[in-house]
């Protein structure tokens, strides 16, 4: 549970994030000594940049529609109106909202152990918003390409949940020595940048990230210029080249798509109003007027297929609907398959068996690899969340409050890995069988982490499953087998049990007589 206080908690100021907290200098005298024979490298010399340089001058979007963020910003929030296109963007973030993170503790030792749980406290129940919201606005790289988020410290009491001092990890009574609160430099918030509020994004001459400059929007709907330094920033970037951080959103490539998806529906609703009754056709006779003209002319323009559609004929003229020759466009089929390509745009292709209306389907093996590979890909965009938190956020939380470098990492599990543990399971099954492993305690040990496991603890005896006992009723002999496993016994019944009064399909003999 989080506490506010009226009044700002004392702490010692917090160390200047300018320094990295994963190379934190201990003060040590001692030095690594390499091969003599090669010589050391030049200490922090970069010569290159890793900026990406547009492919013209000034860059140029193709598609005016997308030319400005702003103006991408409208065309991809209509996007979103479509069902295809949302379907597939929920169907991309889902398994990674839906996926388990936990943050690992670098080792066993009890201080590491409470490290981890005061970066899991801070994360999954100490920031302002919870971490699924949080996670939400990570996401939105899907749609703008990059997810900017501002890091907000406050200080803040916490208690240890167990004791450092137990090598045990057992919880202590609330008023043991061990659990004093202390003022700990915390987490307050990741605040959510939107993208298409930032103005400028400022590189170094290496291509690294200097800053970003927001337009800020204030209470008053005024909007303010902020300079955001990079080191209180995280940055989330899909398909990131170099160090354009701004990627490429999933949205461009699905944008032509879904212009000729939409455009083919109104094609097909123009279809059905018009030819819903044919063609109209009209023939002026002899002796017309030029007013008969007009009035034909706007007769047959504006025929439509409604319950109250009606024409008046006059003398002057005839009127009928011409047969259609050949078949129409089938717009439909353009559509589908550009709904199609929406969800191929995102390997969710499997989404879409079976859902056509001209017999598009595939077999449960196909849906099953196409789903498989499209959990991969999602169990790499969790892993490279994890990763920019463990090394932008894991650090400053740790130097900041403990005097120790052994960081833990944040984990994800249950996406994407499901269909490879099954495999490797069988695969392990067979192996030992066969006898190709013996199940030694480092295997074991190997085994159970892959697999998730708690580590085998060290004299415990281990469970043993009852053993199946064979019943036997008095003066029934167990039955023998012949070699192909079939049972000899050809009166033996179910469990190799006999039944005293065994029905010979005659009624109700040997039945209680409530059954009968």
């Amino acid at each position: 549970m989080r506490y506010r206080f009226q009044a700002p908690l004392t702490k010692k100021p917090v160390p200047p994030t300018q320094q990295n907290p994963r190379k934190v200098v201990t003060g040590t005298s001692l030095e690594a000594t390499g091969h003599a024979e090669i010589p050391a490298p030049d200490l922090g010399a970069e010569e290159g940049s890793s900026y990406v340089a547009p492919t013209t001058n000034p860059p140029v979007e193709q598609v005016p529609e997308l030319s400005s963020p702003y103006q991408r910003s409208v065309a991809y929030a209509r996007m979103m109106n479509d069902s295809s296109v949302d379907v597939s963007v929920r169907a991309w973030k889902t398994p990674v909202l839906g996926a388990e993170f936990f943050v690992d503790p670098y080792s066993d030792s009890p201080l590491d152990t409470e490290v981890a749980q005061f970066i899991w406290s801070n994360l999954a129940g100490g920031l302002e918003s919870p971490l699924l919201e949080s996670l939400q606005d990570i996401l939105h790289m899907c749609e703008d390409g990059y997810s900017v988020m501002e890091k907000v410290y406050e200080n803040r009491e916490w208690t240890p949940p167990t004791n450092a001092g137990d090598p045990t990890g057992q919880t202590q009574p609330s008023g043991s020595s061990f659990r004093n609160a202390k003022v700990y430099t915390m987490l307050d918030s990741l605040g959510f940048r939107p993208t298409n509020t930032i103005n400028d994004i400022q590189y170094d001459n290496n291509g690294k990230l200097v800053q970003l400059t927001q337009g800020a929007i204030q209470a008053d709907h005024s909007v303010k210029d902020v300079d955001i330094k990079a080191e209180k920033l995280l940055v989330f970037t899909l398909n990131r080249k170099g160090s354009d951080i701004t990627g490429k959103s999933m949205l461009r490539t699905a944008y032509p798509h879904w212009y000729y998806k939409t455009h083919f529906y109104k094609i097909d609703a123009i279809q059905k109003e018009r030819h819903g009754i044919g063609v109209p056709r009209g023939k002026l006779l002899a002796g017309y007027s030029e007013n008969d003209k007009v009035a034909l002319r706007n007769m047959l323009r504006n025929l439509r297929t409604n319950e109250e559609s009606f024409i008046m004929q006059t003398p002057n003229v005839e009127i009928d609907f011409a047969e259609m020759k050949g078949h129409l466009v089938d717009v439909i089929a353009s559509a589908e398959h550009h709904s199609n390509m929406i969800l191929l745009n995102v390997m969710a292709t499997f989404l879409g068996l079976g859902a056509g209306t001209h017999g598009s389907g595939g077999s449960r093996a196909v849906g099953s690899t196409q789903s498989d590979m499209f959990m991969k890909s999602l169990k790499f965009i969790a892993e490279y969340i994890c990763q920019v938190i463990n090394n932008d956020v894991i650090p400053e939380l740790v130097v900041y409050n403990y005097k120790t470098t052994n960081f833990p990492q944040m984990k994800v599990r249950n996406v994407g890995e499901t269909r490879d543990l099954q495999m490797l399971a069988s695969g392990l099954a067979n192996l030992i069988a066969q006898g190709g492993i013996t199940m030694d305690l480092p295997t074991e040990q190997w085994m159970r982490r892959t697999f998730d496991m708690p580590a085998k603890q060290a004299g415990v005896a281990a469970y043993q499953p009852p053993t199946r006992e064979v019943i036997q009723v008095t003066g029934t002999q167990p039955s023998t087998t012949q070699g192909n496993g079939h049972s000899t016994d050809t009166t033996a019944q179910k469990g190799n049990v006999k039944p005293e009064n065994p029905t010979t399909g005659q009624g109700n003999v040997g039945k209680p007589p409530s059954a009968q």
